[in-house]
């Protein structure tokens, strides 16, 4: 059964591998716009052959990045009328009193987790570039307990998503797999995953 555990583990891996890959070329046109736009934010707005050019003449490349302003009359708005998550019995076998009670719930959860940062952030990367994420996950409540919460957590780097390229909402809600990774220093990787034959 060692055998059948490790077979298994090498199929899952050859699946993600082959997803990552699907995805990864899916998106590579989205993400090469979405750091120019970065950039074009940041105030490198003139085509590198010209800045070359006029740096070779000594002539200066001005720049009056209108950008982050635009960018904060929208968010701002966001800011002002916040989303948040709404609770609504819609149909004859759904109860007000237990809508208003999931409703705490959810409004607990949020509060708990800084939802409203995790929507900002989110937000702004989707008006920046095009795409923003934010997660709900659970945690244990502490270290000792087997006490589980659900938090909703921001993504501070966007590019760090993959989400399922066949997903047809806008939202991406219908997707049926997706990737978040990140890049971690070699002690620490060596600190969590000793045994693995990466780290030796």
């Amino acid at each position: 059964s060692a055998d059948k555990s490790k077979n298994s583990k090498k199929e899952i891996l050859r699946i993600a591998r082959e997803r990552f890959q699907l995805v990864v070329e899916a998106e590579s046109e989205i993400r090469k716009d979405g750091l120019e736009d970065l950039e074009f934010r940041a105030g490198h707005q003139w085509p590198s052959e010209l800045k070359q050019e006029r740096d070779l003449d000594a002539r200066p490349c001005l720049t009056i990045n209108r950008i982050p302003q635009f960018i904060r009359q929208i968010t701002n708005d966001q800011r002002q009328n916040r989303p948040s998550i709404k609770v609504f019995p819609i149909d004859d076998k759904a109860d007000v009193d237990t809508a208003k009670i999931l409703q705490g719930l959810v409004r607990h959860i949020e509060y708990n987790s800084n939802a409203d940062v995790a929507y900002d952030t989110a937000f702004e990367g989707a008006v920046t570039k095009g795409f923003g994420y934010f997660r709900v996950i659970t945690d244990y409540t502490d270290p000792m307990s087997f006490d589980q919460e659900i938090l909703i957590k921001r993504i501070r780097n966007s590019f760090s998503v993959y989400l399922d390229p066949n997903s047809k909402e806008p939202d991406g809600s219908d997707a049926n797999w997706g990737f978040i990774f990140e890049d971690i220093a070699k002690d620490d990787y060596i600190a969590e995953y000793g045994d693995s034959d990466l780290a030796s």
